[in-house]
């Protein structure tokens, strides 16, 4: 009998099952999949190069993630410098890189500040252009100048020197000189500007050397027998003495306790006795993935930096939506990476890999002009598509739905404990959160022995 029985070789399960086997605990790991990753997954372009078809940003705050990239000796790379090309209404326009201040260099407080400060504008600007009875009812307060705004609504120095660069840069206004109306204006007539500072590095902006991949191939190896490949999972059993795992070829498992990594959704493709709470499947229903294909176009080089570009897109409409330059200068070959999301997605999955190819390239030239010669190659990964995952980036909490119900998603059921990026209380969906739901459950498991 194991110890614990971990379902899912992702970050989440490989991290708990490396925490509980370093404690001196037995464990199994069972993977539906014939690799290991999960939601991270390495691909080679032709000429042997790594690039990345899943989660790949390392992002500020992201302390756990970092420990263990540090611990494995794997190099962080930055974002490429230049240019940030926006597509609104039809129009292109560069945007220089908001380097000064840069978002990177916050703190957690002060990115949090951040964060609460561009929110509290969309939401200002929403309410502008959807309620004009409102708007005309507040036409003193809103004309007060945008650096007056910011000065009662972001509240530390550095936050506020970068959202007042941050209209300058994205606007071409001085907020001392401009009102609030016409700020909200302008950012309901383009990308807004949560959108503008992911895209231009700020909250996304390193990413590992190698791919990230190597990360849970890492964590895997030790495990050596007690990771079983294609091994989807059917039912769970558990009660006072122990839980049964049974996988879709009648092998079953004995254990002290069972540690669930997949996605919330994917809950439903299990039997589980006792049965889940309903209000546990209701919430599973709630929280539907992401809808993504993420694509590469390779080129002979990153020619798009000649113009002063970085490589790096945001779109409030078209195929693809974000771009980012995610070039290896080692070898010279230009590679742009870009998402089909939502209907999008939906809709270039039922065709083939050669007209999304094509659709990508559209958009490509739309953004940094006419490429002196076509790709050398393309490839892409549909998430929704692939059986043992049902979707990309992560599951989707709608407004206030995480604080309101999420966390019943992750309390135990007795032996039944549960981890992964949407189970977590912090960094939610992203690699960061898997890690931290990890350590939440193996902790569990080790309460419970």
């Amino acid at each position: 009998m194991y110890d614990s029985i971990i379902i899912g070789a992702g970050l989440a399960g490989l991290t708990a099952a490396e925490e509980l086997a370093s404690a001196g605990h037995s464990v199994v790991v069972l993977e539906a999949r014939a690799r290991v990753g999960g939601r991270l997954e390495n691909a080679e372009l032709s000429n042997g190069q790594v690039v990345e078809l899943g989660g790949q940003w390392v992002g500020e705050g992201h302390e756990e993630l970092r420990s263990l990239l540090s611990s494995q000796g794997l190099e962080l790379v930055d974002s490429t410098d230049g240019d940030v090309v926006v597509k609104a209404r039809g129009r292109v326009s560069h945007v220089t890189s908001l380097s000064e201040p840069s978002a990177h260099s916050l703190s957690p407080f002060e990115l949090a500040d951040l964060g609460q400060g561009l929110l509290r504008f969309r939401r200002l600007a929403d309410r502008v252009a959807n309620n004009k009875g409102w708007a005309a009812a507040n036409a003193t307060w809103l004309n007060q100048s945008l650096s007056q705004w910011t000065a009662s609504n972001v509240r530390t120095e550095a936050g506020r020197g970068y959202i007042t660069n941050l209209f300058r840069q994205a606007f071409g206004v001085s907020a001392n000189d401009t009102p609030l109306f016409n700020g909200l204006a302008k950012a309901n007539a383009g990308v807004d500007l949560e959108s503008l500072v992911a895209v231009n590095g700020g909250l996304k902006q390193q990413r590992v050397k190698g791919g990230v991949a190597q990360v849970t191939r890492n964590l895997a190896e030790p495990l050596g027998d007690d990771l079983k490949l294609s091994s989807p999972v059917r039912s769970v059993h558990s009660d006072d003495d122990g839980v049964t795992v049974t996988t879709t070829d009648g092998t079953q498992y004995q254990g002290r306790s069972v540690i669930v990594t997949v996605p919330p959704r994917l809950l439903k493709d299990m039997t589980f006795e006792p049965a889940l709470p309903a209000e546990r499947l209701e919430m599973a229903d709630k929280v539907p993935a992401g809808n993504v294909i993420k694509a590469y176009l390779v080129y002979d080089s990153p020619w798009w930096r000649t113009s002063g570009a970085s490589g790096q897109m945001g779109a409030d409409e078209g195929a693809v939506r974000v771009i980012f330059d995610t070039s290896d200068d080692e070898t010279g070959k230009g590679i742009l990476m870009g998402f089909f999301e939502g209907a999008e997605a939906s809709g270039y999955g039922k065709l083939s890999i050669g007209l999304r190819q094509r659709a990508f390239e559209e958009v490509v030239e739309s953004a940094f002009g006419k490429a002196p010669s076509s790709p050398i190659e393309y490839l892409d990964r549909d998430w929704l598509a692939e059986p043992y995952t049902g979707g990309c980036h992560g599951a989707h909490f709608a407004p206030s739905l995480w604080t309101t119900t999420g966390p019943i998603l992750a309390e135990p059921l007795g032996r039944v404990l549960f981890a992964g990026a949407e189970y977590a209380s912090s960094f939610n969906g992203y690699m960061e959160g898997a890690l931290r739901a990890a350590a939440r459950a193996a902790q569990e498991v080790l309460d419970l022995l």
